[in-house]
């Protein structure tokens, strides 16, 4: 299994986030720590907030941040919100063409297998997450 590389950036993102502690973020801060295409961290922003893991604030003394404490943000909640295809094969897809679907025994192990990565990754929260602020080029708050 493979995650998207929109959702690798937004793990990473979230890693910043919890990081850098209670300090406002900005796109460009973002842009400079992960050397991302600014287009590309937008988006991944944006999602993010849509998803409401993050909460931004215009104006000038605005900025980004948790939307909530980062122990109530878990990591299988942000890969199932940025992650758009969880169908490992062509017969786990709706409307599959593959011929042997309906007697595979593929299917099962896959989703099994599925099941326990996000299992998994329920078991943490972004909090579990946290690293320096140095490891960014930041000063310890």
């Amino acid at each position: 299994m493979r995650l998207n590389d929109t959702t690798d950036l937004a793990l990473r993102v979230m890693i910043y986030a919890v990081s850098i502690k209670a300090r406002r973020f900005t796109i460009d801060h973002l842009v400079e720590a992960y050397g991302a295409p600014r287009s590309t961290v937008m988006k991944v922003v944006n999602a993010l907030t849509r998803g409401k893991f993050l909460t931004a604030q215009r104006g000038r003394s605005g900025g980004l941040h948790l939307a909530r404490a980062a122990h109530e943000i878990g990591v299988g909640d942000i890969v199932r919100h940025m992650e758009t295809d969880f169908d490992l094969v062509e017969c786990m897809r709706s409307g599959s063409g593959c011929t042997i679907t309906s007697s595979c025994r593929l299917i099962a192990p896959l989703a099994a297998a599925r099941a326990a990565f996000l299992a998994t990754l329920d078991t943490y929260s972004i909090a579990d997450m946290a690293i320096s602020p140095s490891d960014f080029g930041l000063a310890a708050s």
